[in-house]
């Protein structure tokens, strides 16, 4: 009696599926290391907080790095703390519903320069400031 045999079939790599979950991890990566980097520029240990909402940036607000009165940056840009004031208004005026900061800064900065900091939001009519803080 003779026996049929079975036609062997090659076994089949489906690349696109492949192709697509490459691009997603791609992505995924690349936006998590402009975050990270993001962190990394500031260079600066935000203090620890017990309770509190997420953070979640808003389109009125401006995030200002602070570590000392020294070394405050906004948007990259280096500024002593003296010409925060001129600066902030000349924002203001060039984005009129420009009302609200995020302080990022350091928590070994003392009290001082917290509070040469919110004169200087003080001088240019800024009221609403924000302080972020790590998660614990």
């Amino acid at each position: 009696m003779k026996v049929k045999r079975r036609k062997i079939r090659r076994a089949r790599i489906e690349i696109i599926p492949m192709i697509d979950t490459i691009v997603i991890l791609l992505i995924f990566y690349m936006s998590f290391s402009r975050f990270a980097e993001a962190e990394r520029q500031a260079g600066i240990k935000l203090p620890i907080a017990l309770a509190g909402d997420p953070f979640e940036k808003l389109p009125n607000q401006i995030i200002v790095n602070m570590s000392s009165s020294d070394n405050v940056t906004i948007d990259g840009q280096p500024y002593r703390l003296n010409d925060l004031p001129d600066f902030l208004r000349r924002l203001q005026s060039a984005q009129p519903r420009l009302n609200s900061l995020v302080l990022r800064g350091n928590r070994a900065m003392t009290y001082k320069d917290l509070s040469a900091f919110m004169m200087a939001c003080s001088k240019a009519g800024i009221a609403d400031v924000t302080f972020a803080t790590a998660p614990k």
